[in-house]
Order: C-alpha cells, then sequence, then structure tokens
C-alpha cells in the first residue's frame, strides 16, 4: 500500500531476488546465500496468525510466546486504534533467522552498506517482509516491526514520526498499556540536557537516517500521550490516522490543536515517572531501521551478484 512506490524499484528486485533463492533449492546459486550448509532465508516450516506468515528453519508451534504476541498485537492496535487487515490480502511475511551471527550473515550479504541491527521491516507495494532473529529480545523486536507492517496494510504510508512512536508505543506487551520502560528511564536525561519536546520538528523529519534516538523516545512520548491523555487527544490522532488512509498530506497533527500541547505532554510524562514500569532498560540499545526504497542505501543487487557468480 505504499502509495509513492514504484514497482519497479530495487526492493521489489530485492524480493523477487531472495524468492529466486528459496526456489533454487541445492542449485549452483544457492550457495550464495548459506551459512554452515543451511539457507540464509529461513523456509522449511512456516506458521500462518492473522495477517502474518511467519517462516524459520526451526518448528515453531501454533502456541509459541512470539506467535501469541502477534496475536496479542493484531488484537490490541485494532482495539487501541480501530485497525483492522482485511481478509484475502497477501500476508506480511515474517522470517526469523536462527541467532544474531545467521542474521548478521544475511545483513553481510545482501545490506552490507546497513548498521548492525536486531530487526527490521521492508515495504514495497503489496509486498511487506519482517526480518528478525531468535534473540533475548525477539517478542519486542518482531511486535516493533509488526507493527510498522499492520500500519502500512491498514493504512499506508504515514509520517515517520508517527510510523515509529507507534512501533515504539506498541513493541511493549499488551499489559504495559504502551509503557515503554527504556524511554522512561532516558527522558529525565534529556530533559536536564535541555531537550524540549517539539512535535512540529518531528513532523519535518522526513527520512529514518535523521531520527536520533532522542527523536525515537520523542515520538513515542507523543504517542502515548495522544493515546492516554485524554478523548480529545485520542479522537484528533485517530481522526489524522483516517485522513491519512485517503490523504497522504493530510493537515498536520500539531496544527489540530487550539494551543501548544507541549507543557501538557511533559506533565503527562512526569506522571508516568511518578509510577515506573518494574523493569529495568535493556542494555542492548535498540536500533531500528524502516524504510521505503527510495531511502536504502545504494548497494549492488542480487542480479548483479548473480551475474558476478556465473559470468557476464
Amino acid at each position: 500500500m505504499n502509495r509513492n512506490h514504484d514497482s519497479r524499484t530495487p526492493l521489489l528486485l530485492c524480493r523477487v531476488g531472495l524468492l529466486f533463492v528459496v526456489g533454487l533449492g541445492i542449485s549452483g546459486c544457492a550457495t550464495m546465500g548459506v551459512q554452515g550448509g543451511k539457507p540464509l532465508i529461513p523456509t522449511a516450516f512456516q506458521v500462518r496468525t492473522g495477517p502474518y506468515v511467519i517462516c524459520t528453519n526451526q518448528k515453531l508451534e501454533a502456541n509459541a510466546p512470539v506467535v501469541k504476541q502477534l496475536q496479542s498485537l493484531e488484537s490490541q492496535v485494532a482495539e487501541t486504534l480501530g485497525l483492522r487487515v482485511e481478509p484475502g490480502l497477501s500476508p506480511v511475511e515474517v522470517y526469523i533467522l536462527d541467532d544474531r551471527k545467521s542474521f548478521e550473515h544475511f545483513l553481510t550479504f545482501y545490506y552490507p552498506e546497513l548498521p548492525h541491527r536486531r530487526a527490521f521491516f521492508l515495504a514495497n507495494g503489496n509486498q511487506r517482509v519482517v526480518y528478525t532473529f531468535f534473540g533475548d529480545r525477539l517478542e519486542e523486536d518482531i511486535r516493533h516491526e509488526a507493527t510498522h507492517a499492520l500500519l502500512h496494510v491498514a493504512i499506508g504510508d504515514i509520517p515517520l514520526w508517527l510510523d515509529e512512536g507507534l512501533a515504539e508505543y506498541f513493541e511493549s506487551p499488551t499489559e504495559r498499556r504502551g509503557v515503554n520502560a527504556e524511554h522512561v528511564g532516558r527522558l529525565p536525561e534529556d530533559l536536564r540536557s535541555g531537550w524540549s519536546p517539539d512535535l512540529a520538528r518531528l513532523e519535518s523529519l522526513k527520512v529514518v537516517t535523521q531520527m536520533t534516538p532522542r527523536d525515537y523516545r520523542e515520538s513515542w512520548a507523543w504517542v502515548h500521550y495522544l493515546l492516554n491523555q485524554g478523548p480529545a487527544e485520542k479522537k484528533a490522532l485517530l481522526t489524522y490516522l483516517a485522513d491519512l488512509a485517503t490523504t497522504p498530506d493530510a493537515r498536520p497533527i500539531s496544527a489540530r490543536f487550539q494551543k501548544p500541547e507541549t507543557e501538557l505532554l511533559l506533565t503527562h510524562l512526569k506522571q508516568i515517572q511518578q509510577n515506573p514500569v518494574a523493569m529495568e532498560a535493556p542494555n542492548d540499545p535498540t536500533v531500528r531501521f524502516q524504510s521505503g526504497p527510495s531511502e536504502l542505501p545504494k548497494r549492488r543487487g542480487f542480479f548483479s551478484k548473480i551475474r558476478d557468480w556465473f559470468g557476464p
């Protein structure tokens, strides 16, 4: 549903390339995408749940925790935002690689210019793909990236700050009601350093490389405020999302309030800090990547590698 993306972009070729590797099985080309004798792209087992199809190299039970988290996420997004994926659409493909080493090898082979990360989501036309690996933060990472996928299926392109803010909101388990402990723990330091929230500035950011970790935290803070402050704020956000589904350049949400909301946001954050979530912030810094094909770093394409392998 990425309205601004041409279906002939390199990302589509990349996806076709990945599917081509899968289809080749044990032929010569497949050795380009293997590690330790196993394909980099997991295809041995599939589990379908809601709009997702999860692909792995190890058998995944239908009641596995990661499957339950995707089911919980779908319900939470529907209940909170009123967004549901219509049946019959192409499923979101979720590839869970065996471990961090396999994932890093995959990134090195297909996306060598990308910095190290734990998960990422790519979208092009009706193809939406999540890549991650089995690790300590799998459920958090998959909820984050799967939120991007749900938003793109249900709405299409949305402003970067809101896309990331909602993903940060929904990455925490449902029972935490959107409280992101990592952000709650770091925002006081941001305030002491002189930071002041500025929604209009966030709305001006267009590509993910412009966003700093503080921008992710602020995006989450605005989303949490809008969804939990009161009926008027939540209605403003839901109306904005509905407008974006039909009008990509809909009037920004910062222009929909009669007065600046900055002080109300800071008061909201203080209330959260007075009732902290009983969870230590993870030591492994969260690094995200959510980008359209026009924003992907330049790289040698799959078919260029095929030509190198077989010659001109």
